[in-house]
């Protein structure tokens, strides 16, 4: 089975996971038109509708998802990792660090 993810708008610097997928697992990525835009590895398991950066970000440098800012990098990210509480901060919401530990450990995202 292919693994799934879209790229809402041609200027986004993530894309949506459309189902789940494993550490190390190629990700195919489509856009709004369902032209393909590539295939990626990931770097950890990212669960269906989270994202994963398409390319690497920079620290303070700001996530693009569906055209829109969603928020700022607080570390570098590689292709291919989880783009979650763990390494952005929303530019919307000031989610408060005993909140974000709680979601990193529910989740079992990987932070090294």
């Amino acid at each position: 089975m292919t693994i799934k993810a879209i790229r809402l708008h041609r200027q986004d610097n993530v894309a949506t996971l459309l189902s789940d997928a494993g550490k190390h697992q190629t990700v195919e990525v489509i856009d709004d038109n369902n032209q393909r835009v590539g295939s990626f590895q990931t770097l950890q398991a990212i669960p269906f509708g989270n994202k994963m950066a398409l390319n690497a970000i920079a620290p303070e440098e700001h996530i693009g998802k569906a055209g829109y800012n969603i928020g700022i990098a607080i570390r570098a990210i590689p292709a291919g990792e989880l783009v979650h509480v763990q390494n952005v901060r929303s530019s919307r919401v000031d989610i408060p660090d005993s909140i974000i530990e709680q979601i990193i450990q529910q989740m079992r995202i990987e932070t090294e």
